[in-house]
């Protein structure tokens, strides 16, 4: 067979030409499914943050929604405070501690007492007390502002409806009222003045310490609980707790009258159940809130009154009174 040179270079290129475009089409091949591999993971991530989007915006609303509920609902509740009908129960409760900045403050509940006798609405007044009593001072001021308002509006009639306790303070805000209302197990009384504290100055003396104190006044630091209380500060101290002390005799005297019997107990500063106290003529009968509402005071329609607070600060403690019961329901689910 004849051939020539460039027969045989021309065979060569071929040959050549055909083993490199295999592996250009490989390359070619790898970078296409390399391009859709990106395409897929770009897309995903797409359809990913649109989802995550989506949901963010949904939990935006959701939050919204419940916190415009919220206050909706502290408005709706307060429009209801303000539905006074012609023939009213004005409905107070006095829950916690007595005294300045506690939950029972006098200067907040003289004016919420102000308010229902300005309210011509009102027929009756039903004081839910829970209360185991605080400052003398809050607690003497309301009496006295309950007992004037009694002096003013006779026909108002007061009614304390004892929950848990009424004790010290708390008894003696309920002692203003014509009628005392308690459950069986309630206690009552606590009629007293305590001071309570501890002495260290021989402590120190023991462990080499020296206390140094300065005073302008010989009196000034009596309480002080490193130095030594002297006889002439003991008595001056003990006469202040036994005027106070009289104060509240006096308040519950002149509250319960001779429905009191003689016992030289009642005044002692001891407790006593629900029972016991109308025994001892400190309470009137057996009864609870609702059975009051649905009985005496059947006719009247029922207005609660609770001391302002600042919209803002409804909503905090609410919010907070409902995390603190569901950490304690998966608290409680957990175990």
């Amino acid at each position: 067979m004849a051939w020539t040179e460039d027969e045989d270079k021309q065979k060569s290129d071929n040959e050549v030409a055909s083993t490199l475009k295999p592996k250009e089409n490989d390359k070619l091949d790898s970078q296409e499914s390399v391009i859709s591999a990106l395409k897929e993971v770009l897309q995903t991530q797409t359809v990913e943050r649109r989802r995550a989007r989506r949901w963010k915006i949904f939990f935006r609303f959701l939050y919204l929604s419940i916190f415009m509920t919220i206050i909706g609902g502290l408005f709706y509740y307060d429009d209801l405070d303000e539905d006074h009908t012609s023939n009213a129960v004005a409905v107070i409760r006095m829950q916690g501690t007595i005294g300045a900045s506690q939950e029972v403050d006098a200067n907040d509940y003289v004016s919420l007492l102000d308010d229902v006798y300005a309210d011509p609405a009102t027929r009756a007044v039903m004081i839910e007390m829970n209360s185991p009593g605080g400052s003398p001072v809050h607690s003497g001021i309301l009496h006295d502002a309950i007992t004037a308002y009694r002096s003013k509006r006779p026909d108002i009639p007061v009614v304390v409806v004892v929950e848990d306790m009424a004790a010290s303070g708390g008894y003696y805000i309920a002692s203003a009222a014509d009628q005392i209302i308690v459950d069986k197990a309630s206690l009552v009384g606590s009629i007293g003045v305590v001071s309570g504290g501890f002495e260290a100055s021989e402590l120190m003396g023991k462990i080499g310490v020296k206390r140094r104190l300065f005073t302008a006044g010989e009196n000034k630091a009596f309480l002080d609980p490193f130095s030594p209380m002297s006889d002439q500060a003991k008595q001056s101290w003990q006469s202040v707790l036994d005027e106070t002390h009289q104060q509240f005799i006096d308040a519950v005297k002149e509250g319960r009258g001779n429905r009191l019997v003689n016992d030289p107990t009642i005044f002692s500063g001891m407790v006593f159940t629900g029972v016991q106290a109308i025994q001892l003529g400190l309470a009137d009968h057996l009864g609870y809130s609702q059975q009051v509402l649905s009985t005496r005071f059947a006719e009247l329609k029922p207005i609660y009154y609770q001391p302002y607070q600042e919209p803002w600060d409804k909503v905090a403690k609410r919010l907070g009174v409902e995390l603190s019961s569901e950490l304690r329901n998966q608290f409680l689910n957990l175990y």
